[in-house]
């Protein structure tokens, strides 16, 4: 891969060490299957990579003299510390990897990665790799590389027994002039378009018949990400990459933007707007594969705090599994796990979700929510950016969307159940709800506080807060039960300014640990306000 190019020199052995390993364990999977490997055919595949033919004869002969091999024992022994896995290597690999990720760190990146094909090597079950790592109520989770490791082999193991596709991956930039770049350039950098990439191809390496792309959206920003995009694919002569800039929506007054009030400069959209128009782009432009085989389009974040290599699990949940879409969830249920780097492992579920910073806030979020649009019952983390879709549904979906800001992720979520529930799907089909391990990434958060606006995450839920009263009277019946019901709450969230909201979550916030379903009296609320 032209990738690798760029790549630092270990990470870049530990990457193509477990592409060259996977593929060759599935071409010798589908041509010999069970059967044996003699010594006379095990030689022959080692002078195909390259090895001259004394050395692939004295290879094969001292791992297998005078009788024969299997498939997993024939890659694991030569791929040996990246093509085989066990109980005492995965204690080894817990007790030496940092506690912590470090999304700055290329070479981590492409250490989950390895991992991920050595476990795919083993005779170990990904349910046996989890009892082992993600913890319990007496052990700690394993180290999030290895976490990671084993969610990334699940979803590779997933994609491999789904049927053929190919996925459109859509993401938003803006001020992305830090993460962008490599670590050697800036201490915050991510190298995210790079690193996506090799996620993507470590994902899909061996399946022809799986096919994938990136569409990046340049979200108004002031900072040129666009440009920024555009260097790193030249750079890096990186392939199934598309750049497009939203301020082109407004150029070419596109029905959809002009009618949600896009600007020239794009200040109206807080990634909302980037992402409709990548979903828009994906579902509309000339496919680049042969017609008539399914295309599905999620959207991301551009950091790297979820793994690309986890779009396994939304294909599946598609495809295999047969839901009307997918989304993954970073808290509110098992299997889940938050990092927060630099110091703090994986935490799991409920401790992610106390660990959360901003736990008050999204428990108020959710309490208005469930009473507001209860539709969405069930789904904790509707914010997740990562969420997927059949490309023929978009449309569709996208078309009462009116949101472009903060709350854009809950009403595209909203209108896509809801266009699922009128074309006759059942509950159990909606949607698939795949856990996920998520890492903060604290330096360069579009959404947390900082220096010049404390304040802002009070402002940022204040405004979903009213943001959710408005989808309220747009998609409940005003003279339904249900709407009856909240008349009250939506009365009393309707114009709260953000520092009645503050002072209402810090007085809530005192009592500590709560869960996303704590029964909350609306009497509560308006005496913590007061």
């Amino acid at each position: 891969s032209s990738v690798l190019v760029q790549t630092p020199p270990g990470a870049r052995f530990l990457y193509s060490i477990a592409i060259m390993a996977d593929i060759l364990r599935k071409e010798l999977q589908a041509a010999f299957g069970s059967e044996a490997l003699t010594p006379a055919i095990a030689k022959e595949m080692l002078c195909k990579l390259g090895l001259k033919e004394d050395c692939a004869a004295m290879m094969v002969q001292e791992a297998c003299p005078g009788s024969s091999m299997t498939v997993p024992e024939f890659v694991n022994y030569f791929f040996q510390g990246v093509g085989g896995m066990d109980k005492a290597k995965l204690a080894s690999l817990a007790a030496s990897l940092p506690v912590s990720r470090d999304l700055t760190n290329t070479d981590e990146t492409m250490q989950v990665l390895a991992i991920a094909s050595d476990i795919l090597a083993s005779n170990m079950s990904i349910e046996e790799c989890k009892k082992l790592t993600f913890g319990s109520e007496t052990e700690k989770p394993a180290p999030p590389v290895l976490v990671s490791a084993v969610a990334a082999a699940e979803s590779k193991l997933l994609l491999r027994n789904s049927p053929p596709h190919h996925m459109v991956c859509v993401f938003a930039m803006y001020g992305e002039k830090n993460r962008i770049r490599t670590k050697a350039e800036h201490q915050n950098g991510q190298d995210f378009l790079c690193t996506k990439v090799k996620q993507l191809e470590w994902l899909f390496a061996g399946e022809k018949d799986k096919t994938w792309e990136i569409v990046a959206v340049d979200d108004g920003c002031p900072d040129n990400s666009k440009d920024l995009a555009q260097q790193a694919v030249e750079k890096n002569k990186l392939k199934n990459v598309t750049i497009l800039d939203l301020r082109n929506a407004y150029k070419e007054k596109i029905p959809f933007f002009v009618e949600r009030g896009l600007d020239e400069a794009c200040k109206k959209s807080r990634k909302g707007g980037a992402i409709l128009y990548g979903l828009h782009y994906a579902s509309c432009s000339k496919p680049h594969f042969p017609t008539g085989k399914p295309r599905l389009v999620m959207y991301t974040d551009s950091d790297l705090s979820t793994d690309m290599a986890l779009c396994g699990l939304l294909s599946d949940g598609i495809l295999t599994k047969g839901k009307c879409m997918a989304m993954g969830a970073r808290y509110g249920s098992e299997g889940t796990f938050l990092v927060k780097p630099p110091d703090c492992g994986a935490a799991p579920h409920p401790q992610s979700h106390y660990e959360q910073p901003n736990m008050m806030k999204i428990v108020l979020r959710h309490y208005v929510r469930v009473r507001l649009l209860p539709m969405l019952q069930g789904i904790y983390d509707t914010q997740c950016a990562f969420k997927c879709f059949r490309a023929e549904d978009i449309e569709a979906i996208i078309h009462d969307v009116k949101s472009m800001g903060a709350d854009f992720d809950m009403e595209l979520l909203l209108c896509a159940l809801l266009h699922y529930q009128k074309g006759g799907a059942e509950q159990a089909k909606l949607c698939q709800v795949a856990p996920t391990l998520f890492t903060e990434d604290f330096a360069e958060s579009n959404f947390m506080a900082s220096a010049g606006d404390p304040d802002k995450p009070y402002k940022t839920f204040a405004a979903m807060c009213t943001a959710l009263v408005e989808m309220h009277e747009r998609y409940v019946d005003p003279a339904s039960p249900e709407a009856e019901a909240q008349k009250g709450l939506a009365e009393f969230c309707r114009n709260m300014t953000w520092e009645t909201y503050k002072k209402m979550h810090d007085k809530l916030n005192e009592r500590g640990p709560t869960l996303f379903d704590h029964p909350f009296t609306l009497d509560e609320l308006k005496a913590a306000a007061a």
